[in-house]
């Protein structure tokens, strides 16, 4: 067996351990089980970027080797302008939309190579396990045990591993409870709960 073959084949294996979800429907479970850790979060870390090139693929990669999801530069089409490269202090890239990458960062005025974060908290939900899942952007991320799950709506939903989340992100020390009614008010969970429920009962009847 060849070197290359070998690899591909432990890729497989560690690919393989993951349990693949609906992210959103996942997350609404954990909160309908009461199995559920939620923290709103804010960005501190200052983080590298350029724009890429229409077509550029960036596969990221933890520190620790592990492939987290893959990418390509598109048009954004709000703005007509590339998606950027992010470079998180780990080293691991990421792409972003031209219109996400404007709202959330600025540059730097103490260090005009790199950029710091402007938006507003997020909502952040621990895993336990580890889980596989489409991004926003149509690949495949996989997230390992620890990590955490970014909740801007029940439609973008992403993860980051632990490490490079507790590098980068600091909870605001919000309540609770707070936190759990604002995740709810983002995943539509009242809503997906009676849909479920009438669901359930044409199957009785």
């Amino acid at each position: 067996m060849s070197f290359e073959d070998e690899l591909k084949g432990l890729v497989n294996e560690e690919i393989d351990t993951f349990k693949h979800v609906d992210v959103a429907d996942y997350v609404i479970e954990k909160i309908q089980n009461g199995d559920i850790s939620v923290d709103e979060v804010a960005k501190f870390a200052r983080i590298k970027a350029r724009q890429g090139k229409v077509g550029e693929e960036i596969v990221t990669v933890m520190q620790d080797g592990h492939e987290e999801t893959r990418n390509v530069v598109e048009l954004d089409e709000k703005t007509g302008e590339p998606g950027w490269i992010v470079t998180n202090p780990g080293g691991e890239e990421y792409i972003i939309t031209d219109t996400n990458f404007k709202k959330k960062y600025e540059v730097d005025p103490e260090n005009e190579k790199q950029y710091k974060p402007k938006g507003g908290p997020v909502m952040s939900v621990k895993t336990d396990e580890d889980i596989s899942f489409v991004a926003p952007w149509g690949e495949e991320m996989r997230i390992k045990k620890g990590g955490a799950l970014i909740v801007n709506s029940r439609d973008d939903i992403y993860g980051i591993q632990e490490k490079e989340f507790n590098d980068t992100y600091k909870s605001t020390g919000k309540d609770e409870k707070e936190n759990l009614d604002k995740l709810k008010e983002l995943v539509d969970y009242e809503k997906e709960i009676e849909e479920k429920s009438k669901e359930d009962n044409v199957m009785l009847n």
